[in-house]
């Protein structure tokens, strides 16, 4: 009975010094608990895989900040050569200047205007000095309204840009590589960001444009893969991005009581997982939406 008291003493004491010697800690957190619910930091562990995209050329639409940045730079990390994108020029110098790598290049370029296709193409392959290996669509915009006040002019918006931009330029980049005769040396690859909304219920459009990417992730996959053109994609939850201002004001907060692990997740996670997909480690995956939500989906 002694040895039991002492034993729950001994415990209570312990818990008692480690309160004392992170109060301080305690005290500058509050303010961040008490307005967020709670607080978490990420550890993000990265992967050494060293020269794993030596000599691939890259283009990721929508790569001037947040996932799309994040994917750029893990593959110019990798060695691989990488054209980002974007609508807003100045940013995309901006980003640039910042990060200074001679692998990087730039193109002013909206995928939603389609008739422009075939020249931003041919100005790609300028720019990357050769043929496109890999295509990362992630460019997209969040939806203004929700059911039932969603506006026609921001379904079009947001249709134009993530689902319509997604399909033709996919389309048109694939044309190319099939008239290439691909051969199982020379392997293609198309990844899609979808998000973890494209599995769940969709009542606005942003929401419906992720389940058409996942739909179209496993259609292209199947019907591509016979031409060594790989088609996957990733389905994010909850990133600390430019899309999720509410989260970001948080700043190193990562907490969040919307999936089961109580946090958000960086855009350098996300990029992780990319790289493997990216890569030819990943080649007998085939049309599948890797869902890295933190469990958002499952609920």
């Amino acid at each position: 009975m002694l040895r039991s008291i002492l034993k729950k003493l001994k415990s209570a004491l312990k818990v008692c010094g480690i309160l004392i010697s992170n109060f301080p800690r305690l005290i500058r957190l509050a303010p961040k608990i008490l307005t967020s619910g709670g607080h978490l930091s990420i550890n993000v562990t990265y992967v050494k895989y060293e020269a794993l995209l030596n000599d691939k050329r890259i283009i990721v639409t929508g790569g001037g900040s947040g996932i799309g940045l994040a994917i750029a730079q893990k593959a110019l990390d990798l060695g691989a050569v990488v054209l980002i994108t974007g609508r807003n020029f100045h940013k995309l110098e901006k980003v640039a200047n910042t990060i200074s790598n001679p692998n990087l290049r730039i193109l002013a370029w909206d995928v939603s205007e389609t008739e422009k296709l075939s020249s931003h193409l041919t100005e790609a392959k300028d720019i990357l000095g050769g043929e496109v290996d890999i295509l990362v669509n992630n460019a997209g915009v969040l939806s203004k309204g929700l059911f039932p006040n969603v506006k026609e002019e921001d379904w079009e918006q947001v249709y134009d840009i993530n689902s319509k931009g997604l399909f033709f330029l996919t389309q048109e980049i694939c044309r190319i590589w099939l008239k290439q005769n691909t051969s199982t040396s020379s392997v293609k690859k198309v990844i899609n960001i979808s998000s973890q909304g494209g599995y769940v219920g969709a009542t606005y459009p942003y929401r419906m444009t992720k389940w058409d990417i996942a739909g179209l992730t496993q259609g292209l996959g199947i019907s591509l893969a016979p031409k060594n053109i790989i088609v996957n994609g990733i389905a994010p939850g909850i990133i600390s991005t430019e899309m999720q201002k509410k989260f970001l004001k948080q700043r190193d907060n990562s907490y969040c009581d919307l999936n089961p692990q109580n946090r958000i997740a960086s855009p350098e996670e996300i990029a992780e997982l990319a790289a493997f997909l990216l890569s030819d480690a990943s080649n007998f995956i085939v049309g599948q939406t890797i869902i890295c939500d933190g469990g958002f989906s499952l609920k």
